[in-house]
């Protein structure tokens, strides 16, 4: 590899990094790809090609992704939202973010009822996952409040969907019982993967 090729390489590498971090993806998944996402069983195959398509036609759909821990849900989503090709200057400098786990969103607004909280609601605090480009929300039914979580997410969903924004939920249940009929039924697609 030559000295430009080993530069240019650096450079790429940076840059994909900085975008996982705007997105708001963990370090596990900086490097990940659709194209090293390696699929092996029917459901597998039929996840990719779901993700490709929503994360290549951003509009509104609803995404449902389940199954059990170790089949590649969260490399295969981190995968297509690092293909996305938008400006993500702004949703960094507004902190939106485009991938959450429920944990984190439980945390977050459970902080903002606690006696040192800012002036953040929790309107706000939804009000702003509500204007990603697109939201992927990882770990559903994992936050030790599933009715709180339906609530949450009920809002987001229907928030979203009168936006014609898309939305990802993925979960470690197969099938999926933490989220209620209401969202279940809006589903654009539901991909359980299978190991």
């Amino acid at each position: 590899m030559t000295e430009n090729a080993k530069n240019k390489q650096i450079i790429e590498d940076l840059e994909q990094i900085e975008k996982a971090k705007i997105l708001g993806i963990r370090k596990r998944y900086y490097h990940v790809s659709l194209d090293n996402f390696i699929a092996k069983t029917p459901s597998q195959i039929e996840a990719k090609q779901a993700v490709k398509k929503i994360f290549g036609d951003l509009r509104d759909q609803l995404l449902i992704i389940s199954g059990p821990s170790r089949v590649g849900k969260t490399l295969l989503i981190c995968a297509g939202l690092l293909m996305l090709n938008i400006d993500l200057q702004k949703f960094y400098i507004e902190e939106i973010f485009f991938y959450i786990t429920m944990p984190w969103l439980a945390i977050r607004i459970r902080s903002i009822h606690s006696s040192n909280a800012t002036h953040e609601t929790e309107y706000d605090a939804l009000a702003k996952l509500s204007q990603a480009p697109i939201l992927v929300i990882d770990d559903v039914g994992r936050s030790g409040d599933i009715k709180a979580e339906q609530v949450w997410i009920n809002y987001l969903v229907l928030e979203r969907q009168a936006n014609l924004l898309p939305t990802i939920l993925v979960t470690n249940e197969f099938p999926v019982t933490s989220l209620n009929e209401s969202i279940i039924s809006r589903a654009t697609k539901i991909i359980g993967i299978e190991k």
